[in-house]
């Protein structure tokens, strides 16, 4: 009887542990440089530090939290008062979001290894003559098949990152689809020397915008109060110190 009491009473708690009002929560997952935990335990990273600097400009409490995707993009599309700082804005999202600011703009490349000097490409046609990694589940995996490309045959598709660049510095793949500048840490965190990789390709059609985003469910005067505080950092420069700061070039839209 009493570990039945205990179950409820912690389900009670579980299920009200976000529901602060005059709260805003702010999620990301753990990607590089957007967000990770260091080697002391620390949270760094762009939205650790434009979390940070919205905080003070906004008239109501705010929080930073990281989860992993699946959970982070639920809660902030269900509810209220959840905040994505790092979300891709894609036709099939534009009208299940507020999308309160753009933050960065994310560009799909082929990667390869600088002493692979003789894999040159001008377009994607000339990628099918060699073999391209991709994760698999993401949406430049589906583009590739889309274009023609074919598992076993020039396409390679992993589970995570640390797969992906492992079989590029192994040579077992002559290109790595991904974002150069993101790259550059997952390559770090899986052991290799990012200086050792460059952009071949950029693929244009990939390209997409990261916004701070929140769910329909939120207040407007909320959305209205972020979207004035990131215009606020955007105006006074401290936007762009941010990005800059971690290796990411600032786009000019507010949209």
């Amino acid at each position: 009887m009493f570990r039945s009491i205990w179950i409820y009473l912690l389900l009670i708690v579980n299920s009200s542990a976000y529901a602060t009002p005059n709260h805003i929560y702010f999620l990301s997952e753990i990607t590089p440089p957007y967000y990770w935990i260091d080697e002391n335990g620390k949270a760094q990273g762009v939205n650790v530090d434009l979390a940070n600097a919205l905080k003070p400009l906004l008239p109501f409490t705010s929080s930073l939290e990281h989860m992993p995707w699946a959970r982070a993009y639920q809660e902030t599309h269900e509810k209220p008062d959840f905040v994505l700082l790092s979300l891709l804005k894609t036709p099939k999202r534009e009208d299940q979001f507020e999308w309160l600011g753009a933050v960065n703009h994310m560009q799909a490349a082929l990667i390869r290894l600088k002493r692979k000097d003789n894999a040159h490409i001008t377009s994607l046609d000339d990628a099918k003559n060699f073999r391209i990694g991709s994760i698999r589940g993401y949406g430049s995996a589906s583009f590739l098949q889309q274009q023609g490309f074919e598992e076993n045959r020039n396409l390679a598709l992993v589970t995570k990152p640390a797969i992906l660049w492992k079989l590029l510095y192994m040579e077992r793949i002559d290109f790595a689809l991904a974002n150069f500048e993101t790259g550059k840490y997952e390559i770090n965190d899986a052991g290799f020397n990012p200086n050792d990789v460059t952009s071949e390709y950029v693929i244009k059609a990939l390209g997409a915008d990261l916004f701070v985003a929140t769910g329909l469910k939120t207040e407007q005067d909320k959305v209205i109060s972020i979207k004035n505080a990131l215009s606020i950092l955007k105006a006074n420069g401290e936007y762009a110190r941010i990005l800059k700061k971690w290796g990411l070039e600032p786009i000019e839209s507010t949209q």
